[in-house]
């Protein structure tokens, strides 16, 4: 499944918490594990929420966090001393918070590079509207959502942009083209 702008933007959202939880490792925070349960739930749901089979593999992840809290040492995880709960835990944390940002790269890997690709079109496409008018057109005092309307529009329209339209469709789809639009419009300042 293709994700679009929005589901993409979840995900990388997730993957911005992880040095926050890294953090909470490094200060020996009490609150680690937890904090690692928490993300991985809010993972699943936002896989669930997008209907992406992942799901399942991030609830094992977090089967197996469960396990350690509860006093199972996976073989897997290599301890070095003695194996006290809290280091199991800790180690299991840090070695399923691995598998997780792994797979949730590799959710959103295929559309990262669509997506540079069509805001690097759309900044393009964004400069040559500017330069044959078309933005002051749509800019006529319309709420800005009218105005992006308008904008996709005439850029749909005008004979010199049309195939770049066509392509910047194909790419990641006509609703999030508006936002791609949207994004590229301060780079003009």
């Amino acid at each position: 499944m293709a994700l679009n702008v929005v589901q993409y933007e979840e995900f990388a959202s997730l993957l911005r918490q992880v040095p926050r939880l890294v953090d909470g490792l490094e200060a020996r925070s009490s609150n680690h594990v937890d904090d690692v349960l928490a993300w991985l739930k809010q993972a699943e749901s936002t896989l669930e929420n997008n209907r992406l089979p992942a799901v399942s593999q991030v609830a094992a992840c977090r089967a197996r966090l469960i396990g350690a809290t509860r006093g199972v040492q996976y073989p897997e995880v290599i301890v070095m001393g003695r194996p006290t709960t809290r280091k199991v835990r800790e180690a299991t944390a840090s070695m399923v918070l691995l598998r997780c940002t792994d797979l949730l790269h590799a959710v959103i890997a295929e559309r990262q590079t669509v997506f540079e690709e069509a805001e690097r079109i759309a900044r393009q496409v964004v400069a040559i509207a500017a330069a044959k008018g078309i933005i002051e057109t749509c800019g006529d005092g319309r709420p800005h959502h009218a105005f992006l309307a308008c904008l996709q529009q005439r850029v749909a329209d005008d004979p010199d942009l049309a195939a770049v339209n066509v392509h910047l469709v194909s790419l990641v789809g006509r609703s999030d083209v508006t936002v791609f639009l949207d994004r590229a419009l301060p780079t003009l300042s």
